[in-house]
Order: C-alpha cells, then structure tokens, then sequence
C-alpha cells in the first residue's frame, strides 16, 4: 500500500482516526465525571459516555451498517444484553440506602468495691 496515494488510503483511515479520537474524548468524559458529586438521580447519566463509546465501536470499528442483516441481529441481541448486564450491575449501588446507626453506649461494669 503506497503511502503517497491519497486515493486509497486517507479515505480509509479518516473515520477510524475520528472515531478513535471521539472514543478517548467519552472516555475523559467518563472519567471526570466520575469524580462530580452528582446527587443519586443524576448517577446513571455518567453510564451515558460509556454507551456512545459502545454505538461509536459498533458502527465505525465493526461496521455493522454494512453488514448483513444477521450481522445486525447480533449487535442488537448484544446491545439487549449490555444493557440488561448494566442494568444488573447499576441496580445495587443506586438502591443502596446507608441507614444511620447510633454508637453503642458504653458497657456497664459491676462496681468491684461491694
């Protein structure tokens, strides 16, 4: 493959390069929200990020678009099962509630001098 024609190789190479660039963007999203105090509705939007990396892989990395109908299929039976596996995963840290437990008081002893 010759470096020098633009024909065949920069048309190829462009989306990989832009969807690669817009994976390590979702990516950094990711990662500095992850550290936002976000009140406990607002949790799920940082799984967000993590879900367009997933449709950018499915349509630029893997071409699904110009695959057959059962290479379609497949993506989406695999898409039902990310997001049933997310969903399994999310439902114990969003539904965990931290009740308040008051310190024990302090032991009786019996007095040793009766």
């Amino acid at each position: 493959m010759p470096l020098r024609d633009r024909d065949t190789v920069e048309p190829r190479l462009r989306p990989l390069l832009i969807t690669w660039l817009l994976l390590l963007l979702l990516g950094g999203i990711e990662l500095a929200a992850a550290y936002l105090p976000l009140p406990r509705a607002w949790r799920p939007l940082i799984m967000m990020p993590g879900v367009l990396m997933v449709i950018a892989v499915a349509v630029n990395f893997m071409e699904v678009r110009r695959g057959p109908v059962i290479v379609r299929a497949f993506a989406v039976a695999g898409l039902f099962w990310l997001f049933i596996l997310l969903a399994l995963g999310s439902a114990d840290p969003l539904t965990r509630i931290n009740y308040y437990v008051a310190p024990a008081p302090p032991a009786h002893k019996p007095d040793a001098d009766r």
